[in-house]
């Protein structure tokens, strides 16, 4: 019985490790993404994928290990970091297949990926790219509408609920930001024109 804990303690400490390689590879990721620095977010990503895959032959002989929050928040963190560079350097919402993780973690993401894009709606607004924080919206929208179909208790869907609200905040705060942006930009147009 000692040996049999001795190796889950074991088990659960390189699991750990694993956990946080990818974690922190996934938020390298997404602050390298923010720079435009597509080469060093893919380079993390890659780095946070290998992680994940440690994880994934660690906890393949040990199920109680492999539902942990140890293993759903390396998923999360990655999905989400994977979720906001298909968003913002590619223009499209990665789905759940082409990334490769559960369908919990991967709605848990796609909830956390909102914050970080609207954070680049900010930046946009701030670059003066209003057109381009319009399509960024509309795809936190999109996000938003997938979301809302997952109405299920929090047995099934733990904390879904909360995340949902979460992104109807962040939803409507960016909204509101877009719009004073875009009621600056036509006032500017129109005095441009009278004075021209």
């Amino acid at each position: 019985m000692r040996a049999y804990f001795d190796h889950q303690a074991e088990l659960r400490e390189q699991a750990l490790e694993a956990s946080r390689q990818t974690i922190r590879a996934s938020a390298k990721a997404i602050a390298a993404i923010h720079r435009g620095d597509q080469r060093s977010a893919d380079g993390f990503i890659a780095e946070a994928r290998e992680g994940l895959n440690s994880l994934a032959k660690l906890t393949a002989d040990a199920p109680e290990l492999a539902e942990s929050g140890i293993v759903l928040s390396a998923q999360q963190e990655y999905g989400e970091a994977e979720i906001v560079r298909g968003a913002i350097m590619e223009k499209k919402l990665v789905e759940v297949g082409e990334i490769g993780i559960p369908y919990k973690p991967y709605l848990a993401a796609l909830a956390d990926a909102v914050g970080e894009l609207r954070r680049h709606v900010l930046d946009l607004i701030r670059a003066n790219e209003i057109d381009h924080a319009e399509t960024m919206l509309k795809l936190m929208e999109r996000i938003f509408e997938f979301l809302m179909e997952f109405d299920y208790a929090d047995a099934v869907l733990p904390g879904m609920k909360r995340r949902q609200d979460m992104v109807r905040q962040v939803l409507e705060r960016t909204r509101g930001d877009l719009t004073i942006a875009l009621r600056q930009q036509r006032l500017e147009r129109a005095l441009e024109k009278r004075g021209g």
